[in-house]
């Protein structure tokens, strides 16, 4: 009988650690995504500030919005191609991209603020500006996003386990 119940805790913790590689991969291409959004941004805010002179915060803004649409697509078909093939209606991936979209427009005034503020109240470079306000936005999307858009439901880690 106590071999029997302490096989059950194995089989649990089992399933558990399997659970959590999922989310560690998760996690992993999350970041992944975000890491290229890096170069996108930067690639794009190089482009508008230095090649077209284009103001400083709207470099900044334009550039983060372009990589927004980039990061969505690849979370979307990559990250959690899992939870996004079982939503198939376009009005759920389009609610998808606007909760996406909302998280990081939150992120994107807070990004050109940092900028803003580091640039103009700090003098320090622009492209390290950009850059630690990045790994701010990062933190903050990667948080609302695995907990408010792309949330594993149970339905979802049955799904997952199986």
């Amino acid at each position: 009988m106590s071999q029997s119940l302490n096989l059950d805790k194995l089989i649990k913790r089992l399933n558990q650690l399997r659970f959590n590689s999922i989310d560690i991969s998760r996690l992993s291409r999350f970041l992944v995504v975000g890491f290229g959004g890096v170069f996108v941004d930067l690639g794009i805010f190089y482009l508008l500030h230095t090649s077209w002179n284009l103001d400083l915060t709207a470099s900044s803004m334009l550039s983060t919005e372009i990589a927004i649409i980039n990061n969505f697509y690849w979370n979307n078909v990559w990250t959690f191609a899992d939870i996004s093939q079982q939503q198939q209606l376009i009005t759920q991936r389009l609610q998808r991209f606007i909760k996406f979209n909302l998280i990081y427009l939150v992120g994107l005034i807070l990004n050109s603020l940092i900028v803003s503020l580091l640039f103009y109240q700090f003098s320090i470079n622009e492209y390290i500006a950009k850059l630690v306000a990045i790994i701010c936005m990062t933190i903050w999307n990667f948080y609302l996003n695995a907990t408010k858009n792309w949330q594993i439901i149970e339905n979802d880690s049955e799904v997952i386990s199986q």
